[in-house]
C-alpha cells in the first residue's frame, strides 16, 4: 500500500470499526477515485495497488461491490460529523437518471443542503424508469428520518415532480414543511369555476416574484402561493408555509442540481460505471459521497488561503468542490514533494 493511503486507512479507522482489509480497500479506492476523477473499474485497477498485477486489482473491486456488506450508517454518521451546519436542515429531493445499454439506472435522492450544494444523505434505486410514486418518496424520507432528527429538518424543497394529494398529506402529518414547485397548469377554484394556476399571476413581469395573501385548494390541500415570472414560464411555489421565506428556500433546491453534477461530469464520471445492479449501485454512491464531502472541505480550506477569484457575471471561477477536488489531485499527484499537504487534507477527515 502507498503511504497516502495507509494515513486514509488510519484516519478511517478512527470512524468505522470494519476488517483491516475492508479499511485497505475503502481507503485505495478513494483516493484513485479522487486522483482519476473516475469510477471506471478498469481505470481504478491501474492505480489500486502498484504491487500487485492490474487483473487481480480488478478482481479485487469486484468483489468488494459483490460481496461487502457496507455499514451505510457508518458512512452517513461521518458526513453528518463533517458538516459544519447541524440543524435547521434543507432536505432537497430529487432524482438522477441515465440508460447503460437496454438498463435504466434511476437514482432518488434526499440530500442537507450545505453552501449552495446538496450532501447525499439516504438514496435509492428506483427499478423502473421515469418519476418515482408517493410510496418511493415517502420510503426515501422514512430512511432519512432514521438518520436526522425530524426536529432538525427546516424545509424540504422539490421540484414539479414531487407533487400530489396523498404526499403533501404525509408531509403534513409529519408536520415537514415544504416549498414545492408545482406545475403551472395544475388549476384551482375561483368565481369562475375552475382556472390555471398561471391565470393567477398573469399580470407579472419578467422576473417579478408574488405571493398570493390566501391560501389556494390545490391537490386536496389548502397551500400559500409564490411565483416567479420565468421568460417561457412561471415558477410557482406551493407550501403550507406563507411568506417571503418560501422563494427563498425553494432557490436552494438548485443544491442538488450541483451534487449529481459533482457526482457525474464535474466529478467522478459515474455514468461511466458499469455497473447494474442496484445494491452495488447504491454502495459505490456511499463512497462517493466520502470522497466528494472531503473534496468540498478541502476546497473551503484552500479558499481562506487562496480565495477563489469571482468573474464578471459575479460567480466565483469554479465550485468549492471543483476547487478541492483539482486540489486533492495535485497533491496526490506530486506526493513526493506535498505529503505534508496530504497529512494537512486528511486532518479535515480526522477532526471535523
Amino acid at each position: 500500500m502507498s503511504p497516502q493511503s495507509i494515513e486514509l486507512q488510519e484516519v478511517m479507522q478512527g470512524h468505522f470499526p470494519w476488517h483491516k482489509a475492508r479499511l485497505q480497500f475503502t481507503a485505495a479506492f478513494i483516493l484513485c477515485v479522487i486522483t482519476l476523477s473516475s469510477v471506471n473499474f478498469t481505470k481504478l485497477a491501474n492505480g489500486l495497488n502498484g504491487k500487485a498485477k492490474q487483473k487481480s486489482n480488478y478482481r479485487r473491486i469486484q468483489r468488494f461491490f459483490a460481496h461487502f456488506n457496507l455499514p451505510y450508517d457508518g458512512v452517513i454518521e461521518l458526513i453528518l460529523q463533517l458538516l459544519p451546519v447541524k440543524s435547521d436542515f434543507t432536505i432537497s429531493i430529487d432524482r438522477t437518471n441515465w440508460k447503460l445499454g437496454k438498463f435504466n439506472i434511476n437514482i432518488l435522492t434526499a440530500g442537507i443542503i450545505y453552501e449552495g450544494v446538496a450532501f447525499p444523505i439516504c438514496w435509492m434505486l428506483l427499478s423502473k424508469r421515469g418519476n418515482s410514486n408517493t410510496e418511493e418518496r415517502i420510503a426515501l424520507m422514512q430512511k432519512l428520518l432514521t438518520r436526522i432528527s425530524k426536529s432538525d429538518i427546516s424545509i424540504v424543497v422539490a421540484d414539479r415532480e414531487f407533487i400530489g394529494q396523498e404526499w403533501f398529506t404525509w408531509l403534513g402529518k409529519q408536520k415537514i414543511a415544504f416549498a414545492i414547485r408545482i406545475k403551472e397548469n395544475a388549476t384551482t377554484k375561483s368565481g369562475k369555476g375552475d382556472i390555471a394556476l398561471r391565470q393567477l399571476f398573469a399580470n407579472l413581469q419578467i422576473h417579478q416574484e408574488t405571493i398570493l395573501r390566501k391560501p389556494r385548494l390545490i391537490y386536496g390541500h389548502n397551500l400559500y402561493l409564490s411565483a416567479i415570472r420565468l421568460v417561457d414560464e412561471f415558477l410557482i411555489v406551493a407550501s403550507k408555509e406563507k411568506g417571503t421565506g418560501v422563494l427563498v428556500a425553494y432557490k436552494k433546491r438548485w443544491g442538488i442540481e450541483a451534487l449529481f453534477a459533482n457526482l457525474k461530469s464535474r466529478g467522478f464520471d459515474l455514468e461511466q460505471t458499469h455497473l447494474v445492479h442496484e445494491k452495488r449501485i447504491e454502495k459505490l454512491i456511499a463512497l462517493l459521497a466520502i470522497a466528494l464531502t472531503w473534496a468540498h472541505l478541502v476546497g473551503e480550506w484552500v479558499a481562506i488561503h487562496n480565495p477563489l477569484k469571482i468573474k464578471k457575471h459575479g460567480r466565483k471561477e469554479m465550485s468549492i468542490f471543483r476547487y478541492g477536488l483539482d486540489y486533492l489531485q495535485y497533491v496526490l499527484l506530486n506526493i513526493q514533494d506535498h505529503f505534508l499537504n496530504f497529512q494537512r487534507c486528511l486532518s479535515i477527515l480526522e477532526h471535523p
